[in-house]
């Protein structure tokens, strides 16, 4: 079946966002959740000493991470120029599209 005007729209206004806003967004909302899930883990309840369970490597593999995230996520918002207001950084095009609005 043959797309809509309103859903080819609908994926031109996707390249319309700011895509570095967005992704920045998504990583702080990683970021918080990781940071939950290691908050609720008490580290000195895990058996280290059984060989079949994983979950201090598991944790090892979250928290390294983080400090990667935080890092792209430093780099996405200031490339965006986040603002803390989600959907404003998101929906500002991160691009003009002729030179006349460049000098608006």
């Amino acid at each position: 079946m043959a797309e809509t005007i309103e859903d080819l729209k609908a994926k031109i206004a996707l390249y319309e966002q700011n895509g570095a806003a967005k992704a920045a967004y998504a990583i702080n909302r990683k970021l918080n959740e990781l940071a939950d899930m290691l908050n609720k883990t008490n580290v000195s309840l895990i058996d280290i000493a059984d060989p079949k369970d994983k979950s201090f490597e598991r944790l090892k593999v979250a928290w390294g991470e983080m400090a990667s995230l935080g890092e792209a996520y430093k780099t996405l918002a200031a490339s965006a120029g986040i603002s803390g207001n989600e959907k404003a950084d998101i929906e500002k095009k991160p691009f003009v599209d002729t030179i006349a609005e460049a000098r608006r």
